[in-house]
């Protein structure tokens, strides 16, 4: 859901971003999770083509473990915990790439072919990592990703589809799962119903 739609240049404190939307993320209804009070993300489009992704999770006090912070690395299977998600694809293309974000610091980039089909091939050569900064405050944590315009496919900003997604995990070990839209009975982020957003969009 659209929160925000324009905040002035005067206003911000990067200029090196020409326009932002702010959006709530929407919590799939079979993965309640009661101690987060909001999921927000800030969206920009850089200058040279990239993206800037902000997370802002608003929760009670040590409701939600963090992955412990760890040097910024590639690792797999990042989402079975507290992870930040983007997607991005060209409209009427199968293919579509995934970045992980982790408040570890650690990432994971994927290439798919199709629906959840692994294309170890999509990102050769390997593009820049995504750039994670972590923080936390009595009212939560925010993360930001930045992804450089050669993560992103090499269209014009029209094209590409952007989707966002985040898991967030209990105490517990509970997994509960936002995103911008949600088009399944079970969370299902590499829907392409859920890229509902144009780079374009943000520029």
């Amino acid at each position: 859901m659209l929160i925000e739609k324009q905040i002035p240049r005067s206003a911000r404190n990067d200029n090196f971003e020409s326009f932002i939307l702010k959006y709530a993320l929407i919590l799939h209804p079979t993965t309640p999770l009661p101690q987060v009070r909001s999921l927000e993300v800030v969206l920009a489009a850089s200058g040279d083509g990239g993206l800037t992704a902000d997370f802002a999770c608003r929760c009670a006090a040590a409701a939600l473990p963090l992955p412990q912070a760890r040097p910024a690395a590639a690792a797999d299977e990042l989402w079975r915990h507290t992870c930040c998600e983007l997607f991005a694809g060209v409209a009427g293309d199968a293919a579509y790439r995934e970045f992980n974000c982790s408040p570890s610091g650690q990432w994971a980039m994927y290439g798919f072919s199709a629906y959840r089909m692994r294309d170890a091939c999509a990102l050769n050569p390997a593009p820049p990592a995504p750039r994670i900064q972590f923080s936390t405050d009595a009212q939560g944590w925010t993360l930001r990703s930045r992804l450089d315009a050669a993560a992103l496919p090499g269209v014009a900003a029209a094209r590409i589809e952007i989707g966002v997604a985040v898991v967030l995990e209990a105490a517990d070990g509970t997994l509960g799962y936002w995103a911008l839209r949600h088009a399944a009975a079970q969370p299902d982020f590499h829907r392409r119903e859920t890229f509902v957003l144009r780079l374009s969009d943000l520029e």
